[in-house]
């Protein structure tokens, strides 16, 4: 299984959340684009497929996703 992510067409996946909520599996995960400064909470966060084995191919991240940033092959 290969999931890709088009992180700029996902834009801020904490504000939008259906993939991490809707994945059965839980399959992804979020991390900041950049490194933040000390004393700087971190911002513009990114999604990933951290648990890639774990995947069922049930196709729900990409059913959920509203802008289509998401591909299951």
């Amino acid at each position: 299984m290969k999931i890709l992510v088009n992180a700029e067409a996902c834009g801020n996946p904490l504000e939008c959340r259906l993939c991490l909520e809707r994945c059965p599996e839980k399959v992804f995960g979020t991390y900041p684009r950049r490194a933040r400064l000390p004393g700087t909470p971190a911002g513009d966060w990114a999604i990933t497929p951290l648990f890639v084995s774990q995947c069922t191919g049930c196709l729900e991240c990409v059913a959920f996703c509203p802008r289509k940033a998401i591909a299951v092959r």
